[in-house]
């Protein structure tokens, strides 16, 4: 099978069984580009194609905040998988900040084909911050997401609870939205 055609069944696979359907696609897009700083465990910056840089937030997960206990495990950790990775991002919406906000799919750390421009991109970040329990799922969002994703999402936080991995390691972590309006008073 040519690497052509491996990169169009990953397309097709991440869209069929990704986070965005078509109709979700339609109204915002899907640019390319190299992470290019990580801002904290939810947010990236994206040098695109044409060396514009955008700022994006991992869309339907919550992490810690830089000074909430877990925020700089969170940041660290996306750090460690996307800084300097290929990036797709199937954004949706602008943020009140300006942001875009989707979901950023790079190549798994342990593809043999990591870093070339013709590896799958198979891993979603959002889902990674989830699953090594360093973000919540934002459930307020949760009927903007594929329900195959809501699935995912859902199990993979339930078993970082399970597992007590990351913030679930705590008894009772606080949410980053609760945390943020607690520092606003």
């Amino acid at each position: 099978m040519s690497t052509r055609s491996i990169c169009s069944a990953a397309l097709v696979a991440a869209l069929l069984g990704g986070l965005w359907s078509p109709a979700a696609l339609a109204r915002g897009g899907r640019f390319q580009g190299a992470i290019h700083a990580v801002v904290d465990g939810d947010t990236l910056q994206v040098r695109d194609r044409g060396g514009r840089l955008r700022e994006v937030r991992l869309a339907f997960i919550d992490a810690p905040e830089h000074d909430q206990l877990w925020g700089r495990e969170a940041h660290e950790h996306l750090r460690r998988l996307a800084l300097g990775a290929p990036a797709t991002i199937e954004w949706r919406e602008h943020d009140q900040y300006g942001r875009y906000v989707g979901v950023v799919w790079v190549s798994s750390p342990d593809m043999p084909c990591v870093g070339r421009a013709d590896c799958p991109r198979n891993l979603d970040l959002g889902h990674a911050q989830i699953a090594a329990g360093l973000a919540w799922w934002y459930r307020a969002y949760a009927a903007r997401q594929d329900p195959q994703a809501q699935g995912q999402y859902a199990f993979s936080e339930s078993e970082a609870r399970q597992r007590r991995i990351g913030l679930w390691h705590d008894a009772a972590p606080i949410p980053p939205w609760i945390w943020r309006h607690a520092e606003r008073r």
